[in-house]
């Protein structure tokens, strides 16, 4: 059961929330958070969108060379294990599971000290966003996921989610924290032709008092990462906590939305010799947002 430890502490989501209404004159619009945070997922969808425009017309100027260099009797004999390889792959699912830790089923306590800027905020979570067909967030029980896959092709896929914060107290170095539980399983492999994945995770401030969002802070997990002639790479883990933390300068009396944001996105050029291919699976869960001063 939740309780009160102290008129300006507090323990509990119901707790939290009062305490943050009794020192705010008032709470920002659900509505609000809507905006802001379909706004950040369809930045995250549209820089990924610039990087496949951007890995489209590379590829298509160096194709018709690759193609004049690919197009050989011989080097297609030698590559037809490749290519089975390739196709056994593709035909086999490997995504990691969605499933986030038994633990990780129930919500933690809220906690707010307001005289030392402390604030942490676990499930259920204010908002989560998605920006793509192969992403999928529960801000309730704070589960995400994305699932991209080209083969000859391009896909992208974005999310994010996240909770208000109240700051009592001007801090010019506020520190946010955040810890995830993290799956990971991609591969691509370059047919001839070059294939490209991007992985990004993003911490991102919107000062609704000031109307303004601070500079996006990237953390792990994350990797860009290419193959081209005959070349593989990949990386499968599952189970893997991974914590980070930045600064901000926060302003007193003001709200602040705070998020994390994922963003996927997958490129593979084809051509006469063949296809290559990118595919990612990610899957996690959010444990916590927290923001203030500790040790």
């Amino acid at each position: 059961m939740p309780t009160l430890l102290h008129p300006r502490h507090a323990q509990g989501i119901d707790e939290v929330r009062s305490l943050e209404a009794s020192l705010a004159s008032s709470r920002p619009e659900p509505r609000t958070a809507d905006d802001v945070g379909t706004g950040f997922v369809e930045r995250l969808q549209a820089d990924a969108v610039r990087r496949q425009k951007q890995f489209e017309h590379d590829a298509g100027l160096a194709r018709p060379v690759v193609d004049r260099l690919l197009d050989v009797p011989d080097l297609r004999e030698a590559a037809k294990p490749l290519g089975a390889d390739q196709k056994g792959r593709l035909e086999t699912k490997t995504g990691t599971s969605s499933s986030p830790p038994a633990y990780a089923a129930a919500p933690q306590d809220w906690r707010m000290n307001a005289d030392v800027d402390f604030v942490l905020k676990s499930p259920p979570y204010d908002g989560g966003f998605t920006s793509g067909s192969g992403a999928a967030v529960s801000a309730e029980h704070a589960t995400f996921s994305l699932d991209v896959q080209a083969i000859g092709s391009s896909d992208a896929c974005s999310l994010s989610m996240g909770s208000w914060f109240f700051v009592p107290q001007d801090n010019p170095a506020l520190r946010l924290s955040t810890s995830i539980y993290f799956n990971r399983d991609w591969h691509q492999q370059a047919m001839g032709y070059v294939a490209h994945s991007r992985f990004a995770t993003t911490l991102q401030i919107w000062d609704d008092t000031a109307q303004t969002a601070l500079p996006a802070a990237p953390i792990a997990p994350g990797w860009n990462d290419g193959v081209g002639w005959f070349e593989a790479h990949g990386d499968h883990t599952e189970g893997e906590w991974i914590d980070a933390d930045t600064h901000f300068p926060a302003t007193g009396g003001h709200w602040y939305f705070i998020q994390a944001g994922f963003s996927a996105s997958v490129d593979a050029d084809s051509g006469i010799f063949g296809v290559a291919d990118s595919t990612i699976h990610v899957s996690g869960w959010l444990s916590y947002l927290m923001l203030g001063i500790w040790s």
